[in-house]
């Protein structure tokens, strides 16, 4: 009897968070697309313990959204902005969603955070998902193409240049052919170093090196370039060819010759369809 009444407990406590954080104006799903465009999806997301500051509901996203797309077009020369995803009323679309586990410093990219939130429905292999946290991270943030984490009170101060630096890493860069390229996908100036000024650099955008891939062909960025590419079918061929992960088949655009590219790099990743090869012991320092 006792067993049952602990189990009742713990179910009825489960089911009073979860109804805590149904509110109005929320929702836990992506909603209808306007289109079928390449899109990035916000989303609130918090651990199982984390305090929740609904800024998916009161406009503290929006406001952060609008400051990265500014700057980003600032530093396209006012050329291109990022594609997000709105939904049909007109209004940015963030979902919101709670891990089921507890909040780890150390990766959360290429970890448990982007497997739970594909089980959730967050897998459009079209979309970028990039989630803002109030959980704890060593990180200010990170990403990869498919999905990525802002980590609110560690980048606070720098959330606008920390974003955007991230969202490049979620289109891909820097490339392995970037020229300058270091320790990983970084770069010693600019907004891919740890200075995170607030420009691309030649290496990245408008680099006029065909062989190469450049921030403006990016299927995220709008205008679309006649000559776009995808930045999930590059990093999941790269992924494939170093890990023989994910299942699927991935295509790197002939036009891309570089030599340094075709090889990739040794921890080359891509997280998309992480749910159907994945293993529970991954994920064993995630804590329930």
């Amino acid at each position: 009897m006792k067993k049952i009444f602990l189990i009742l407990i713990v179910t009825l406590f489960s089911s009073s968070i979860f109804a805590s954080d149904d509110k109005p104006g929320r929702f836990f799903e992506d909603q209808p697309d306007v289109n079928d465009d390449y899109q990035i999806h916000f989303i609130y997301l918090l651990a199982k313990k984390t305090k929740d500051k609904e800024r998916d509901i009161n406009g503290w996203i929006e406001k952060e959204v609008k400051k990265i797309d500014d700057l980003f077009f600032k530093m396209t020369g006012d050329k291109q902005r990022l594609k997000f995803d709105y939904r049909k009323d007109g209004k940015l679309d963030i979902s919101f969603a709670r891990l089921d586990r507890k909040a780890r410093k150390g990766g959360w990219n290429v970890n448990y955070p982007d497997y739970y939130l594909q089980k959730q429905g967050f897998n459009n292999p079209k979309k970028l998902y990039f989630s803002f946290t109030d959980a704890s991270s060593g990180d200010g943030g990170q990403m990869g193409p498919h999905h990525g984490y802002l980590f609110i009170k560690r980048a606070s101060g720098q959330i606008t240049k920390i974003s955007i630096h991230e969202l490049l890493h979620g289109n891909g860069f820097a490339m392995p052919c970037t020229k300058g390229v270091k320790d990983g996908a970084h770069l010693s100036t600019g907004i891919l170093s740890n200075d995170l000024s607030a420009k691309f650099g030649k290496a990245v955008y408008d680099h006029k090196d065909p062989t190469c891939p450049d921030l403006k062909d990016s299927v995220y960025l709008t205008p679309t370039s006649k000559t776009p590419f995808d930045p999930l079918q590059i990093a999941c061929a790269l992924g494939q060819k170093k890990r023989g992960q994910p299942p699927g088949n991935y295509v790197i655009p002939a036009r891309y010759t570089h030599k340094k590219l075709l090889k990739g790099r040794k921890n080359e990743w891509c997280t998309y369809k992480l749910t159907e090869y994945a293993e529970e012991k991954w994920f064993k320092k995630w804590k329930k």
